[in-house]
């Protein structure tokens, strides 16, 4: 994604797994700050307390971690709800605030960012994560409007207009069965990825590693009145350990977000 411009400077991304621990066992090992280092020292590799009480909210953190083979720091404030097991880690000094005017990280797998520039979410493409079933979330704040954003994608228009916003992503696509204006019908996409070009559906490439692929894309207008707020959600569970986790299509979805907009706020 760093190729193209993003015009959206606040976003959220989350990831959500079906793991088998405990909630509490889960909750409590991320709580307890020193034993993160010992269970992942791959991505953390020190933590310290350097203001208030480890185990109370407003305590500031130093983390040491390391992200694409590089050592990296961060220092956040920990507010902990022990009633629903979420940490809030608000981060404020560091290296990711080089691009980032905020970044909160929400336990469990919850990250809401507003961006100082580019950005790319295929990074964790190189980190494994386990877990069969779950769901990865891009949602952004675009400046077109919500009812020309959501009928490219569902007039008749859309099957030459989507291609022709975003031929570097799709290539093509076609109603096989039904009709294209209504639920229950069935497409067939051409589509870029990875440089490969991909026919995927419910019997496609993305088929093979996956027992369910769900796509859904939510627009809803800002509460101000300009622009909209785009949700593209991905549901998935997968066919093994081994089928890997989809991180590569939520940035391929969530450029799909930057591009339909900047094709729709350039032909108003």
């Amino acid at each position: 994604m760093a190729h193209h411009g993003v015009s959206g400077l606040v976003g959220k991304l989350v990831v959500e797994l079906e793991v088998n621990c405990d909630a509490d066992k889960f909750y409590k090992i991320a709580k307890h700050h020193e034993d993160v280092p010992k269970a992942v020292p791959h991505f953390f590799t020190a933590v310290k307390v350097t203001e208030g009480d480890g185990l109370r909210s407003g305590c500031i953190r130093e983390w040491d971690y390391i992200l694409e083979g590089k050592a990296m720091k961060c220092k956040e404030e920990t507010t902990h709800y022990d009633e629903t097991r979420t940490l809030h880690h608000r981060v404020f000094e560091g290296d990711m605030m080089k691009d980032y005017k905020k970044f909160d990280g929400i336990i469990p797998y919850t990250f809401v960012h507003t961006l100082g520039n580019n950005h790319q979410i295929s990074s964790m493409a190189h980190h494994g994560v386990s877990g069969l079933v779950g769901k990865l979330v891009t949602e952004l704040e675009v400046h077109c409007d919500a009812d020309k954003y959501y009928k490219i994608w569902n007039t008749k228009l859309h099957h030459e207009e989507v291609p022709q916003a975003v031929s570097h992503l799709f290539t093509g696509v076609k109603v096989v069965q039904g009709d294209g204006l209504l639920s229950g019908c069935i497409k067939e996409w051409d589509y870029i990825f990875d440089k490969d070009v991909t026919s995927p559906s419910i019997d496609g490439e993305l088929m093979k590693d996956y027992k369910k692929f769900d796509s859904i894309i939510e627009v809803n207008p800002k509460p101000n009145g300009h622009g909209c707020i785009v949700t593209w959600s991905i549901e998935y569970e997968k066919m093994n350990e081994d089928s890997p986790v989809l991180f590569g299509y939520l940035a391929f979805f969530h450029q799909n977000i930057v591009d339909i907009n900047s094709h729709l706020c350039v032909s108003e």
